[in-house]
């Protein structure tokens, strides 16, 4: 994706472009690819789902604002933020609305899914825990400032980082912190576990 409204196909080896998608406003979501379709976000409020082969649009889904987390999708459901402060669950063959999750902030954060629960972070200072068939909430984890970093998930244990400048690990099942770890800044990359 680009600030000049398109998402990109580039051929790997001599760098060609393949195909380009137009959308209205900048694109500043990851693409996520599941069996020849692309899933991306724009700021243009939209979540799209394009072919993979050929660049044509399959669907989009609207939301309330920009779009700026990536996709992510499992058992044929795609997870999405955006900035109307919601979390939504849209099917990935349809396009329609299975549920949304209201937030008090924008979800910039890109959702984790492990084990039928959606793992995400707002603005409004939570990482949140959301069952990924019905939309409700597991439960909430209150940090000191916004979650940009996007979740991981390793043996029931959420690692998430907060604007608040620390990384925290959580416990997946009841929401309770088991460490946090201070930095002298915002913690808005997403972690990974080795």
């Amino acid at each position: 994706g680009s600030w000049d409204n398109n998402l990109y196909a580039v051929d790997a080896s001599s760098g060609e472009q393949e195909w380009s998608f137009e959308t209205a406003r900048r694109v500043e979501s990851s693409p996520t690819v599941v069996e020849d379709t692309v899933y991306i976000g724009s700021f243009d409020s939209n979540l799209y789902a394009v072919d993979a082969s050929s660049g044509s649009e399959e669907w989009s889904f609207e939301t309330g604002n920009w779009v700026r987390s990536s996709p992510t999708v499992a058992n044929d459901t795609v997870y999405v933020g955006s900035y109307d402060n919601s979390l939504y669950a849209v099917d990935a063959s349809s396009g329609s609305e299975e549920w949304s999750f209201g937030t008090r902030g924008p979800v910039y954060s890109s959702p984790t899914v492990v084990d039928d629960t959606v793992y995400v972070g707002s603005f409004d200072n939570n990482l949140y825990a959301v069952d990924a068939s019905s939309g409700e909430e597991e439960w909430s984890f209150e940090t000191g400032a916004a979650v940009y970093s996007s979740p991981t998930v390793v043996e029931d244990t959420v690692y998430v980082g907060s604007d608040d400048g620390n990384l925290y690990a959580v416990d997946a099942s009841s929401g309770e912190e088991e460490w946090s770890f201070k930095t002298w800044g915002a913690v808005t990359s997403s972690p990974t576990v080795v």
